[in-house]
């Protein structure tokens, strides 16, 4: 019995040891804790959200120039009194109607380029496009224009061509990679037509194997593949001439000058013809005054009795007496023409 006691009080020791070892361990906590801390409000949603943290902002770009920017009032010289070119307008959806118009409008502010900065250009520009196109219109035709001035800035930086031909083909792959086809058709396909045409002309002109009637089939064969508008304006350049031509055959075959006049009245309408008749009056009347005043000059170059300084003093006061300052600057730049044939 005595036994059992013992192990029972060995085992109530034991038991009531560990007791106190956890309350002297819980005891140390509580004393290396503290008191408790108040307690702290509950945090924001967003602070509880467990997505993963955004990344900072990145840094806005810079901001376009914008197409409302005024430009300044004073207009660079070789802009002064002029109107803006190009008749720009929109389609009946509000979109932009994409032709030769728009770059004409581009062209007429770029003339001022090196007078004032690209930047006051392009505002000039953005202006007129706001002030005459709807807004889809106008920001269709503003991204052109960013593209045409890019492209004229690459333009510069092409390499010399080896030939005239080989330069138009560099512009043509360039105008392709750097402009939708209908706004390189529509800037650019006359244009080139018209080139190519004149390279053809030039080589059908120096080619010595053609005949003169071969040489004029070919040269109404290149006119024929111009576009309209260059082959309107081709002949526009060239009636003036053609008519010179022309009444120049009628007056070595023996025409009047009522037949001359029938003839322009026919070709440009009573009132260029009464021009022209006018014209040929005041060419007459020219030529004969030039006529008398060289005939006296000679007269006074062929005189034994003039010394060279009176000779040149009678000259001079000859050819004041028949001519207004403008005149003799004329009729120097005729001599020095008449001077130079002679020579040749």
């Amino acid at each position: 019995m005595l036994r059992r006691s013992s192990i029972g009080g060995r085992g109530a020791g034991r038991g009531v040891a560990v007791l106190l070892v956890v309350i002297l361990a819980a005891a140390l906590v509580i004393r290396r804790r503290g008191p408790a801390p108040p307690a702290r409000p509950a945090p924001p949603v967003e602070v509880l959200r467990t997505e993963p943290p955004a990344a900072p902002p990145r840094p806005a770009p810079p901001p376009a120039p914008s197409g409302r920017v005024e430009p300044p009032a004073a207009l660079p010289g070789s802009l002064a009194g002029t109107e803006p070119d190009g008749a720009i307008r929109a389609d009946d959806a509000g979109h932009l109607v994409i032709d030769l118009e728009l770059r004409r409008l581009f062209d007429h502010f770029l003339i001022a380029s090196g007078e004032e900065p690209i930047a006051t250009i392009r505002a000039r520009i953005v202006a007129v496009l706001h002030a005459r196109l709807p807004a889809t219109a106008e920001a269709e035709a503003t991204a052109i224009l960013d593209r045409y001035l890019a492209y004229r800035d690459a333009a510069r930086q092409l390499s010399p061509p080896p030939a005239p031909r080989a330069g138009l083909g560099q512009l043509h792959d360039l105008r392709a990679r750097m402009f939708a086809p209908e706004v390189a058709r529509a800037f650019f396909a006359d244009e080139e037509a018209a080139t190519y045409a004149a390279f053809d002309r030039r080589d059908a002109l120096l080619d010595p194997a053609l005949s003169p009637a071969e040489r004029e089939r070919r040269l109404a064969e290149i006119d024929a593949r111009l576009p309209a508008a260059a082959r309107d304006a081709r002949a526009a350049a060239t009636a003036p001439i053609d008519e010179l031509n022309r009444e120049q055959a009628m007056r070595a075959a023996g025409a009047g000058d009522d037949q001359i006049a029938a003839a322009r009245t026919a070709a440009f309408g009573p009132e260029a013809a009464a021009r022209l008749a006018e014209l040929d009056r005041s060419r007459a009347a020219w030529d004969a005054r030039l006529a008398r005043f060289r005939a006296a000059r000679a007269q006074l170059l062929a005189d034994p009795g003039l010394d060279d300084a009176e000779r040149n003093r009678r000259i001079a006061e000859l050819l004041a007496s028949s001519f207004t300052p403008e005149e003799r600057i004329r009729v120097e730049a005729l001599d020095r023409i008449a001077a130079e044939r002679a020579g040749h």
